[in-house]
């Protein structure tokens, strides 16, 4: 459930990240605010106080007589007015609080069915395939920066929302913390950590599941930390050396929040939105000066919604549907179906290993 009042600040977000994985102009960002304000608008002065599962198709099937019977627009500028609105209310994190299965056009209105392979072309889209996200992650780490490697690193492991990363805290990471504040590594090093997620519903109650790290990105977190309370300085002989800062140290024992920013406190979401837009850009300037071949345009195509969809499109091609929505904390399976990508080759593979349960 959405109370109708708080509909506005869901749509400033899904809108900013829509303009960073379309890259589209201010014209239609424009066109597209008003054509969802005026439906956010209808239900205010109609005293519509929430959209719910039970309420929101119906809703809708309203709005849309209202544009054609009351304001007189024309049918297909009412169905540009529905698909815009539809794609709202179907976005990930409306759809989550509202619990509704995702709404189709038809239900509305009937239209013309999307061919299979324009299906395909944007589903290859939402995410990176391996080689595409280790190289990301490779142009972080040659920048040095350790706290930017370490949350692209969690992201591109997790699968969590942008909002669940902020707000990490260290406690969430399912290892002891030593003396000095730092995670304690398992010995085995393909041990995968488990994440406690927290997030607030639209009614303030917390919502919380668990996702994995790998090893690697724990020993990130670990040299971010390091990274965090030193500093380098000069010794007689001229030389830059780190040298660990007691009160930064002092700080690090106690501190709550796991990633900052450089004032020290916890990150906000428009910071991390920066960073990964950054190294996207970077990555394209590496490719060009480097004369790589590569697909993707990642300073057009990456972003902190792309890396959730990469983490979620890796472990769909491992794990099954059930475990893929538990890990991106989906209420519906049909919101997990987009990740994954059937490919008959790899399914005789994995029969072929398991031959001997056919044959006995």
């Amino acid at each position: 459930m959405i109370e109708v009042d708080e509909l506005t600040d869901y749509l400033d977000e899904y809108l900013e990240e829509k303009q960073e994985v379309k890259n589209l102009t201010e014209e239609t960002i424009k066109k597209q605010t008003f054509n969802i304000s005026k439906f956010i608008e209808y239900l205010e002065s109609e005293g519509v106080e929430e959209l719910n599962d039970s309420n929101v198709k119906k809703q809708l099937r309203h709005y849309r007589r209202y544009c054609l019977k009351q304001r007189g627009n024309k049918r297909t500028t009412v169905k540009t007015y529905m698909m815009n609105i539809l794609e709202f209310i179907n976005s990930e994190d409306v759809q989550e609080e509202i619990q509704h299965d995702p709404i189709k056009m038809k239900d509305i209105i009937e239209v013309k069915a999307e061919d299979p392979e324009t299906a395909k072309k944007r589903i290859e889209k939402i995410s990176l395939t391996w080689q595409q996200s280790d190289f990301f992650l490779d142009t972080i780490h040659q920048s040095g920066n350790a706290r930017d490697y370490a949350i692209c690193r969690t992201f591109i492991d997790s699968g969590m929302r942008l909002k669940e990363l902020v707000l990490l805290n260290k406690s969430d990471i399912q290892v002891p913390l030593d003396e000095n504040g730092f995670f304690t590594l398992p010995s085995d090093t393909s041990e995968f950590i488990d994440v406690n997620l927290r997030a607030e519903t639209t009614k303030g109650e917390l919502k919380d599941r668990t996702t994995f790290i790998t090893f690697d990105t724990l020993v990130s977190l670990n040299d971010m930390m390091m990274d965090r309370i030193t500093k380098l300085r000069k010794n007689t002989h001229d030389v830059y050396r780190p040298v660990i800062q007691r009160n930064k140290a002092a700080e690090e024992v106690t501190r709550e929040e796991l990633f900052t920013n450089i004032k020290g406190n916890r990150i906000g979401k428009r910071g991390v939105q920066d960073i990964v837009k950054k190294y996207a850009r970077e990555c394209d300037r590496r490719i060009a000066s480097e004369g790589i071949e590569c697909p993707v345009n990642y300073g057009k195509n990456v972003s902190v919604h792309i890396l959730r969809h990469t983490a979620l499109s890796h472990y769909a091609e491992i794990l099954t549907v059930a475990e893929v929505q538990s890990i991106a904390g989906h209420s519906n399976s049909q919101t997990t179906d987009k990740y994954i990508h059937i490919d008959r080759e790899q399914m005789k593979q994995k029969l072929k290993l398991n031959s001997r349960r056919f044959n006995n």
